[in-house]
């Protein structure tokens, strides 16, 4: 009886939050000084609007972080206020944020499956773009750039962040939604390696959306770090830089990379990207078939489910593994210090 009256009370509570919120709207927190440069721009491929936050001290002479950070309901949220939200920070910690504009990212009045998949679909194009464009044009670290989300803004992270995980070293939803029939367009390209965080209030009205979100991750072989925080949706950014911090400085940063052949399909291309130098490889292809080099070519005999291995030894002698599910022939939808975010 206890714990049914709890739930009650903390369903109530949610309600009255949501009304608070749609009458108000989200108000942003940023209390830190940001000097640096506010860029509103058009990514060159499909057009879509983003914001750029670059700060004053930014040097072509380095290596910077990206964090592409994606808003929720429009009224509610946008592009503009993600990037308020996290400008400040980036300033004070030393990385640029870029916000787009997305069109699948309505928690109010969301489409049926198949429409919500093609407009996430159309942000995915439009992040990857917007990915693309600012490092052509300032001097991004390709091992530290990152995806998150506030809100309905966690339908983008997800979609994209899991189908993309070559790209986004790690994954952080804010407070958001999630649908299960709206990943399953990631299902071929997870990578269980992949660092993602949930983070909810412990008041929060969508606090059953996050818990499906990590039963959904737990089910696909994923620990996803959770966070419970007080409060009610809030907007708080520094839980998500601690945790960005957190991945680069205790786990490497290591991704399969698999490529077609060109004229033959049972013939597969492997190579490793890496936040470190590799000094010994050793492949396994599933198949009984081995090789130690850093980007062996493999032609399997008979079309199936292989399950590929590959054993890496870092520089200091650490040894890692990474495992994928390879299906031959290929088959590929969609397109292809404490206070710094620290240098892999």
């Amino acid at each position: 009886m206890l714990t049914r009256r709890r739930g009650q009370w903390r369903v109530q509570l949610g309600l009255v939050a949501l009304a608070l919120i749609g009458a108000t709207g989200c108000p942003v927190v940023n209390n830190l000084p940001a000097p640096g440069r506010v860029l509103d721009q058009q990514e060159p491929e499909f057009g879509r609007k983003y914001y750029l936050y670059v700060p004053s001290n930014y040097h072509d002479g380095r290596k910077w972080p990206l964090v592409v950070t994606c808003h929720g309901t429009k009224y509610w949220d946008t592009a503009h206020r993600q990037l308020e939200e996290w400008k400040g920070l980036a300033e004070q910690k030393g990385f640029l944020v870029a916000a787009p504009e997305l069109v699948g990212t309505a928690g109010d009045l969301t489409p049926p499956a198949e429409e919500q998949i093609r407009r996430q679909m159309d942000d995915e194009h439009a992040i990857l773009s917007v990915v693309r464009a600012i490092s052509v044009a300032r001097s991004i670290d390709s091992a530290r750039i990152f995806l998150t989300g506030w809100s309905a803004g966690g339908y983008a992270v997800l979609f994209t962040g899991l189908r993309h995980p070559e790209v986004f070293r790690a994954l952080a939803v804010r407070q958001g939604n999630f649908d299960a029939s709206f990943v399953e367009p990631c299902l071929p390209f997870l990578d269980r390696y992949q660092p993602i965080q949930v983070m909810y209030g412990h008041m929060d009205p969508l606090q059953e959306h996050a818990d499906r979100a990590i039963q959904w991750l737990r089910n696909h072989d994923f620990e996803p770090v959770v966070l419970e925080r007080p409060g009610i949706h809030r907007r708080d950014p520094k839980p998500v830089f601690d945790f960005f911090v957190d991945v680069v400085r205790h786990r490497p940063w290591i991704r399969v990379v698999v490529r077609d052949h060109m004229h033959d399909p049972m013939r597969v291309v492997f190579g490793v990207r890496a936040s470190f130098e590799p000094t010994e490889y050793l492949w396994d292809f599933g198949d009984k078939q081995r090789s130690p080099i850093a980007q062996p070519e493999h032609r399997y005999d008979k079309p199936g489910l292989y399950t590929v291995r590959v054993g890496l030894r870092a520089p200091k002698d650490g040894r890692f593994v990474r495992q994928l599910q390879l299906q031959v022939p290929r088959l590929r939808l969609g397109i292809a210090t404490p206070t710094t975010l620290p240098a892999p």
